[in-house]
């Protein structure tokens, strides 16, 4: 048994992963924990690792390589070249990948001191240094940064969505 990287159809990884476990196939997605604002609110959300990939183990002469590329979800199996047998993966990296995943702690939006824009508000236009996410109890998610403004620093309280992580 060998593992070989499928390409999914865009967004559509968890689609693709169920489908073909269902089939009977061993399937990898490695999968991550985001934080993402949605509707003024912070939430953990999972993402595939590799956007628009998963992982299957196959068989060479055994497995039934037919089903995989009709699969909802999955646009084909990634070779390199037109004629070529498609390409396998090495097992360490899987094995490497999987304990990376289980160590990983969940990515947050903003880290402490990340360089912030103000893209809302009275401040908009302004850089800023974000320092701590803050509990509302209103469930509104809002921010703590610090600004400099005619010559001193302020502390802030604003809205999470207001700023924008500088690229």
């Amino acid at each position: 048994m060998h593992w070989y990287v499928i390409h999914t159809k865009p967004k559509q990884e968890f689609r693709a992963a169920q489908n073909l476990e269902q089939q009977g196939y061993t399937i990898f997605l490695p999968i991550i924990q985001v934080q993402k604002l949605h509707k003024n609110t912070l939430q953990f959300t999972q993402e595939p690792l590799f956007a628009r990939y998963l992982f299957i183990q196959l068989d060479q002469v055994n497995s039934n390589w037919f089903p995989i590329r009709s699969t909802r979800g999955v646009h084909q199996i990634v070779r390199f070249g037109i004629h070529t047998e498609p390409v396998m993966v090495h097992p360490q990296l899987i094995e490497e990948l999987k304990h990376w995943i289980i160590e990983k702690t969940p990515k947050t939006l903003f880290s402490p001191g990340e360089s912030v824009y103000v893209r809302e508000g009275p401040f908009k236009g302004l850089q800023a240094s974000f320092q701590k996410l803050l509990d509302e109890p209103s469930g509104d998610s809002r921010a703590l940064i610090m600004i400099d403004i005619l010559g001193k620093t302020q502390d802030l309280k604003i809205p999470t969505q207001h700023i924008k992580a500088l690229a």
